[in-house]
């Protein structure tokens, strides 16, 4: 009854006697979300970061995003990154690495990734880059880290793959697949959209170099989140203003 109270949706009216199970397309916010965002727009909806004290305080809320976000994740701050979605960010890291992948470079996919992992990804096969798949086990849709170990080769550079399957819920062994990419040299990406609303990482243990999951599918407001390793953004290409390379 404690928790209920904390979603406005519970009380209602028009949603009385409707159950919600669509953790996949969205949740709602609860009230410390709403109220966050709510104050935000009425006095500090201006640029941020400048001499007057309105703009100082929004730099400060937009800081604590990130410092109140991190402890939850078990990284520092300055790993996370918003964008406007999951689908997006996995966009623009796929093009930020486009830039430093060269013809004939590898990279492996999951056949167990939702779309917006696995498409951007597939794409960078236009350039040149060999993409190779990691099939699931056609009885029980599981990965098996003995068919990834056969697709590693001195020219992999990424692998993606994702912490849960949004189709047969599997939870995979996130912390040994990164563990065995690493030995190699191999980049290792995560979406953790599916896993995320259940239960958050910590991602220190998962040793991963980018984990990505949507903001809207945890109670919050409609952002993606990406946590990124700084040595695996410092091989990234630039994909922001030429000032921020």
């Amino acid at each position: 009854e404690f928790v209920r109270t904390q979603f406005p949706a519970f009380a209602e009216p028009s949603l009385a006697g409707t159950a919600f199970f669509e953790n996949a397309g969205g949740s709602y916010a609860c009230r410390q979300v709403i109220d966050r965002l709510g104050e935000y727009y009425r006095r500090l909806k201006v640029q941020p970061y400048g001499g007057y004290a309105a703009s100082r305080e929004a730099g400060q809320w937009m800081d604590q995003a990130y410092e109140r976000l991190a402890p939850y994740l078990g990284v520092p701050p300055e790993w996370l990154h918003f964008g406007p979605s999951t689908s997006q960010n996995t966009y623009v890291l796929a093009q930020a690495a486009r830039k430093r992948l060269r013809r004939g470079d590898e990279i492996i996919v999951s056949q167990q990734d939702h779309e917006a992992n696995g498409g951007v990804w597939r794409h960078l096969s236009d350039d040149g880059v060999v993409v190779r798949n990691w099939n699931v086990d056609s009885r029980s849709g599981r990965l098996d880290p003995a068919a990834l170990a056969a697709l590693i080769t001195p020219r992999t550079r990424l692998l993606a793959f994702p912490h849960c399957s949004n189709i047969v819920a599997e939870i995979n062994p996130v912390r040994a697949i990164v563990a065995q990419a690493r030995a190699a040299g191999v980049w290792t990406v995560v979406d953790a959209v599916s896993y995320a609303g259940h239960g958050l990482a910590d991602l220190a243990e998962l040793d991963v170099d980018a984990y990505l999951f949507s903001m809207y599918k945890t109670f919050g407001p409609h952002q993606g989140l990406m946590a990124l390793r700084p040595a695996f953004l410092d091989w990234l290409g630039n994909e922001g203003h030429y000032f921020n390379a």
